[in-house]
């Protein structure tokens, strides 16, 4: 998490704060968001230039100290400005952190695993074991091409509970796939990966383990396609 590395910005409800990608060489940056355990309502958007918002990204969380956001935005273009816009009431801030932490693509670390293909309309259950601390999800279209993705992931907690969610947009998924690190504390913990869009615009998922260790001795693998 980038607040054990360098100073965060206070986001007030109803507030927008813009962090400006001044390096033309930065490709991509890493986003953090937490709060002192209140929910997180948040819009997240990557500006190219006034008129084109290439992705953007809207957050629920529950709980923003126990799930905090963690995501990567590529910045392929430049210019670019990363926006934040706590959506929430005056009474809920946050605290938010952007910075260039020289990750490589996060594809380059998966690559030999072979993701799901989730076509327009599906929806894709996940289930983990207890022991999954947190899960890693990349969303991209690039083995079909540059498409629009259109993407809701669900974190749930016992019958069906939404504790978080992300809705992603992506002009293109391969020039500006999504990838993120949920927090998955407790037992019963799902994810689902909805795609938003029409049958024609497919996309790949990863969705697997990040952290395990602390909740016991269940299998960590996902099930994919699990009940509720």
């Amino acid at each position: 998490m980038l607040f054990r590395s360098s100073p965060s910005v206070k986001v007030q409800g109803n507030t927008l704060k813009t962090w400006d990608i001044g390096e033309e060489t930065t490709q991509r940056v890493q986003l953090s968001i937490k709060s002192a355990g209140r929910p997180v309502e948040t819009n997240v958007e990557l500006w190219h230039t006034p008129s084109y918002i290439p992705t953007k990204f809207k957050i629920y969380t529950e709980d923003g100290n126990l799930r905090p956001i963690n995501c990567v935005i590529e910045t392929p273009k430049h210019p670019k400005t990363v926006a934040v816009y706590n959506t929430a009431q005056l009474e809920f801030p946050f605290d938010a952190n952007i910075a260039h932490t020289g990750l490589d693509k996060a594809y380059e670390s998966l690559k030999d695993v072979e993701p799901d293909l989730v076509q327009g309309g599906q929806i894709t259950p996940y289930t983990f074991g207890a022991d999954v601390d947190s899960v890693q999800i990349l969303l991209t279209s690039s083995k079909v091409g540059e498409r629009n993705m259109k993407a809701k992931i669900e974190l749930t907690q016992g019958p069906n509970q939404v504790k978080q969610y992300i809705e992603v947009y992506a002009s293109s998924g391969y020039k500006n796939p999504f990838y993120c690190v949920i927090a998955t504390p407790g037992a019963n913990n799902a994810i689902r990966v909805i795609n938003q869009n029409t049958v024609e615009f497919p996309f790949e998922a990863w969705v697997l383990p990040y952290e395990t260790g602390s909740g016991g001795s269940d299998d960590s693998a996902p099930v994919v396609g699990g009940s509720f």
